[in-house]
């Protein structure tokens, strides 16, 4: 059957679409699916070109592989199998490594559904690893605001088998029967969130990852870009050990990539951005809450696709990407990156915007690991230096003696560490466009105890007499700089009101806002 999804090496930005039209100008009398020149962007295995003859050259997938999972291989036996979304948990579930004591643990995500009485009365998981791996939970486990990871124990299974007693349809519309687990072959697993990297799915140059294999990797089996690092073999004994690496590639390349290649994965200098734009929603992991029946979609990246159930999206291509416009007619809807979601997927579920989000949390540390919970210190930490760890990506601004000094950008879960701190620096710590946290470090100035007296100056203001003048902007800012005279604020705010105020109490605000911040 003919290919429509291929890749070809660019040295610039890694594997690209490539069409028909333009692989024949680069190989005008074919090429053969040994030669490593092009790749199924679905299932990572090489694809020949044919040669020119009696029909169309098109790229096909060689015959003799053995590896027979791949989307557009599988239409040609099975009309209906295709690259549609089939079903609400047309997805893979969410599977994860954790590294603990020495060895690791591997874990099966479960999202709570979104629409009442969906439950069972136990999960039941059973793995293909030859050592009974079975295990048994209670719904209960469940929890309704976070993705739920249950322990599958720390010896691999290529597929992970799921079972509910007494299940709701409700639920079955949601959580898979059936997960992918790891290959004996090789897995990779991102290694900071610990989640596994599926079949056709993207690793980064920048980033760091796990490789879980059943065999050892050998130096000569390692290209000079990527640097490898055993962590532990895992085993009691030759037959049934397996080795975790830590990979990090040093140099994005054509050799690189072919190394993550041989694991189905392609690397990729562009991650695919996949993310809503309009209108306002709230987001949780794996899903987004929205009220409209019209939600617009962006994706950079023109290797993947965006794929709806039920599919109902219209696509509009930009200078660097495309905008989708999804029509959600019914409650709930799937959207889905990748071959079964590999690069990402989420439920869209319609109902009225009265859900509350978290603030994020945002972790402030001095140089020994103590966490810094108060707003305001007096004193310095050590070293002079502290470091900031948030959730999403976002900025830290610094002030010094009320002026700005430096921003600095956050990268969602990634420290940031600030330092040359002195007395009198503020730093206000924003999401997005949000602004959450701030933290202080004041000196205990002797000027606060000249101070005059919240109350006192109130008094003064009101035997303030002589002539009045408007109100003026300049005025109203003044409010802002009273942050330790909530009376003073009050009436001002009434005088703001008013419209005018007298002259003499003019220059009394303006004089002690004066003295207060030299």
């Amino acid at each position: 059957m003919p290919l429509t999804h291929v890749c070809v090496w660019d040295s610039k930005i890694g594997y690209r679409r490539i069409t028909v039209e333009e692989a024949v100008e680069m190989y005008p009398y074919g090429v053969s699916a040994r030669s490593g020149h092009f790749v199924c962007e679905l299932c990572a295995q090489n694809v020949l070109l044919t040669a020119p003859g009696l029909n169309t050259q098109h790229f096909r997938h060689d015959p003799s592989s053995p590896n027979k999972e791949c989307d557009e291989r599988q239409a040609s036996f099975d009309p209906t199998y295709g690259r549609t979304i089939r079903s609400m948990n047309s997805h893979t579930m969410p599977l994860r490594i954790e590294l603990m004591n020495g060895g690791f643990e591997l874990q099966l995500g479960f999202f709570y559904p979104p629409v009442n009485n969906a439950k069972c009365d136990y999960i039941r998981i059973s793995c293909d690893n030859g050592d009974n791996g079975n295990y048994r939970y209670s719904f209960d486990r469940i929890e309704k605001e976070k993705t739920t990871y249950l322990s599958v124990g720390s010896k691999p299974s290529t597929k992970y088998e799921i079972e509910y007693d007494n299940p709701n349809d409700q639920l079955l519309r949601f959580w898979s029967k059936k997960v992918i687990g790891v290959s004996p072959s090789g897995t990779f697993f991102d290694a900071k969130s610990g989640k596994i990297l599926q079949s056709g799915g993207k690793a980064s140059s920048n980033n760091i990852y796990y490789l879980l294999r059943r065999s050892p990797i050998h130096g000569y089996q390692i290209p000079k870009d990527i640097e490898k690092t055993e962590v532990t073999p895992i085993g009691s004994n030759p037959f049934s050990t397996w080795y975790l690496y830590r990979i990090h590639v040093k140099r994005f390349s054509e050799l690189s990539a072919k190394f993550f290649l041989k694991y189905s994965i392609f690397l990729t200098e562009r991650p695919t951005l996949f993310y809503p734009v309009w209108p306002p929603y709230i987001q949780a992991p794996y899903f987004l809450y929205h009220n409209t029946f019209d939600l617009y979609y962006y994706l950079c990246g023109d290797d993947a696709e965006l794929k709806s159930f039920p599919s109902t999206s219209n696509v509009c291509n930009t200078q660097d990407g495309r905008l989708y416009r999804l029509n959600t007619q019914l409650r709930e809807q799937l959207v889905s990156i990748g071959k079964s979601g590999a690069l990402g997927f989420s439920y869209l579920v319609r109902q009225p915007l009265n859900k509350t989000k978290s603030i994020p949390e945002i972790e402030i540390k001095d140089n020994s690991g103590m966490v810094l919970n108060d707003e305001t210190y007096l004193k310095i930490p050590k070293l002079k230096l502290i470091t900031i760890t948030a959730q999403f990506d976002g900025k830290a601004v610094v002030f010094f003696k009320g002026k700005v000094n430096y921003i600095y950008k956050i990268n969602g879960n990634q420290t940031l560490m600030i330092d040359d701190l002195s007395l009198g620096t503020e730093i206000k710590i924003y999401q997005g466009c949000d602004f959450i946290r701030r933290i202080c470090f004041e000196n205990k100035s002797l000027k606060k105890t000249f101070m005059i007296s919240d109350e006192v100056l109130v008094k003064r203001l009101e035997l303030c007499s002589g002539a009045f003048v408007p109100i003026s902007h300049s005025l109203g800012s003044m409010a802002e700089k009273l942050s330790d005279y909530p009376l003073t604020r009050k009436w001002l705010k009434k005088a703001i009101r008013r419209g005018e105020i007298s002259r003499s109490a003019y220059k009394l605000l303006y004089s002690t806002i004066i003295r207060n911040n030299t």
